[in-house]
């Protein structure tokens, strides 16, 4: 047995209620994709070192769905798809290969990098192409 910790159950009433919900009901947290290179972004690192790709159709994302928690887990439903996407809507690739995808969040006026993921490998977008972003992931 462990010595100290939040359960599940804390868990669920904490996290969502009073991070997620609230912030989404105020309409600051967002969704985003970034270019740094890996390894780039880390602890200390802010939503200043966050480089976003540029090309027509790219904005960041506001996160207007319902968040939820389970067990400690906490997801996130956009309706159908469940996921949000980014789709290049232009003509040509947009310009900088996406690294990631991270979410910010605004209590004030200062926003702040809350989540970051790297991919796998770097996708380059190109026109037509539409990119999905599993939200329990980037959280996980």
């Amino acid at each position: 047995m462990a010595t100290f910790g939040t359960p599940y159950e804390g868990r669920d009433e904490i996290i969502v209620p009073l991070v997620y919900q609230y912030l989404s009901d105020n309409s600051v947290l967002n969704l985003g994709l970034f270019t740094n290179s890996s390894g780039t972004l880390g602890p200390t690192s802010l939503i200043g070192d966050i480089s976003e790709p540029s090309g027509t159709g790219y904005a960041a994302y506001a996160l207007e769905g319902t968040w939820s928690s389970s067990n400690g887990v906490v997801t996130y439903s956009d309706g159908s798809p469940a996921n949000p996407q980014f789709e290049n809507t232009g003509g040509t690739d947009w310009v900088g290969d996406i690294t990631g995808a991270y979410i910010s969040g605004a209590p004030g006026v200062t926003y702040y990098l809350l989540h970051f993921k790297f991919f796998s490998s770097p996708i380059t977008l190109q026109p037509g192409q539409v990119l999905e972003i599993d939200i329990s992931s980037l959280l996980s």
